[in-house]
């Protein structure tokens, strides 16, 4: 019950803030959240923000798809292969570090302008954040674990999916949620400068016109997306704990 107060007070505070600012500053310049409210609803009712949100939707959620399939894949391979990960792992942090941003004519080249474009830049922010923390959680696997799974007589398939991958768990969790997080960075940040659809081109559109309620309208939509994303990932931290007890509890009856 604390926490659901503490929430209701840590909102409350939000919107204070919110309409200090409106007040403070003009609403030229910060829309107030009954204004935002009005948009947001007038958006919603007339369906004009649904093709949108679909569009940033789906290029998020295939980019991610493809993030996280690339990222653990590499991660895994390059943790458990110590030779390779010290060689590669320095090259990808490296890269981890250029602005994204840089590359992004050479996505539009390559991909056009249509939802390829997107979804290529969105996986670019995303894979090498789940690659490089799935490559952390291998190598910090402690070694007593490995050789007790070859002492039991398990089989290599049998240890990683028993035994390595349970262990990984917290942070896998961590790379897909930071991943995710980007790959929906990635993707509006490429509608923002490229596309005639999605949540970045709305925004674009409302920062040209200085239309502040449309602005915070679609900020305010990314807010509740963020929050969703939030709770997913607590829901994915609870599943993986479960199956990590699973999976320690056979061995250990063995």
């Amino acid at each position: 019950m604390r926490t659901y107060a503490d929430r209701a007070i840590a909102i409350f505070l939000v919107l204070g803030l919110w309409h200090f600012l409106c007040l403070w500053y003009g609403t030229d310049a910060v829309a107030s959240p009954v204004m935002t409210g009005q948009r947001l609803a007038m958006l919603i009712s007339t369906g004009s923000i649904l093709p949108h949100l679909a569009f940033s939707l789906s290029s998020w959620i295939v980019g991610l798809l493809l993030a996280s399939f690339i990222g653990l894949s590499l991660g895994l391979v390059l943790g458990l292969h110590r030779a390779s990960g010290l060689i590669f792992e320095p090259l990808f942090v490296a890269v981890s570090t250029l602005p994204k941003v840089t590359l992004y004519p050479m996505v539009l080249l390559i991909c056009g302008l249509g939802q390829s474009s997107k979804i290529a830049f969105g996986f670019i922010h995303g894979v090498l954040p789940i690659m490089l923390f799935t490559l952390g959680a291998a190598r910090e696997i402690p070694v007593h674990y490995v050789k007790t799974a070859r002492t039991l007589g398990l089989d290599y398939v049998t240890t990683i999916r028993r035994v390595m991958l349970p262990a990984m768990s917290a942070g896998i969790v961590s790379g897909l949620s930071l991943g995710s997080s980007l790959t929906l960075l990635g993707v509006i940040i490429g509608e923002m400068f490229g596309a005639q659809q999605g949540l970045g081109f709305l925004l674009m559109n409302a920062i040209d016109i200085n239309d502040t309620a449309q602005m915070a309208a679609v900020a305010l939509i990314l807010v509740l997306m963020a929050v969703t994303l939030s709770m997913l990932v607590r829901l994915m931290t609870y599943v993986f704990n479960r199956q990590a007890l699973r999976g320690f509890t056979p061995v250990s009856g063995i």
